[in-house]
């Protein structure tokens, strides 16, 4: 939120999308679009802005996965900034199956600058999302990993421009597992990988020749005292991210 205060009237193309850019669209992907049909589009072009989004969603529209807090306001404020309105958003896409524990959320983004941002959501408060998480210590790949890579190709095919893929939590191993598993074609559109406290792999994931090509252009970011980020294999330089909270509460986006 000072963020958006403070910084919220400098455009990306008086100021480059960073780390914080990526967060807040990160937290924006955990809000619950199904109602609003025109950000279902597959066509950026024909996408609505945030700014437009915005009136339309309402308290049930926001979707808490393991924050406290509500995330509509910093949607509402975003949107008032001369950064963030005029980003389209797009490709919104929900899939849940509790049969095969299988959660899986994200969010397209078309920056001013003509970039896309891929947002893929962590996990939510439902049972087959938590159950996902857990099978992620033993299982490899998850559906939502098989969903994530069909989800960033598809997006993929409607440009040639520049690609960047960013998520919180579940989210920020879904954005790595992706770019791994995407094709070689697509591995090239990809400017960076930003991975906010996701947790890892399977040792055998960080061995295959995907990983290697996109390791340099991967960001992962982790909270101080939170242990989601630092599960499983994960072999990537990090920034540490200082925090007061502890456990899940230092996982929290806000």
């Amino acid at each position: 939120f000072d963020y958006l205060r403070w910084r919220g009237d400098l455009t990306f193309a008086r100021d480059g999308f960073n780390e914080v850019d990526n967060l807040v669209l990160c937290i924006l992907s955990y809000i619950n679009f199904r109602r609003i049909d025109a950000v279902h589009t597959k066509d950026p072009a024909a996408a609505p802005t945030l700014a437009q989004v915005a009136p339309l969603l309402t308290d049930k529209d926001d979707q808490l996965g393991l924050s406290e807090l509500s995330y509509l306001p910093l949607l509402r404020l975003a949107a008032q900034t001369e950064r963030f309105r005029d980003l389209r958003l797009f490709g919104y896409t929900h899939e849940y199956d509790e049969q095969s524990a299988k959660q899986f959320d994200a969010l397209s983004f078309l920056v001013p600058d003509g970039t896309l941002f891929v947002a893929f959501m962590g996990t939510d408060t439902s049972l087959a999302g938590w159950k996902e998480d857990f099978n992620m210590a033993f299982i490899c790949p998850v559906p939502a990993q098989l969903s994530a890579v069909k989800y960033l190709e598809r997006i993929a095919a409607g440009t040639d421009g520049a690609l960047m893929l960013g998520g919180h939590s579940k989210g920020g191993n879904l954005a790595v597992y992706s770019a791994v598993f995407c094709s070689e074609a697509v591995q090239n559109q990809l400017m960076r990988v930003y991975n906010n406290d996701g947790p890892g792999f399977q040792e055998k994931i960080l061995q295959t020749e995907g990983y290697r090509r996109i390791k340099p252009r991967i960001k992962t970011i982790l909270s101080q005292n939170a242990m989601v980020g630092t599960l499983l294999w994960n072999d990537c330089d990090y920034t540490v991210v200082k925090s007061t909270a502890a456990l899940l509460g230092a996982h929290d986006g806000f």
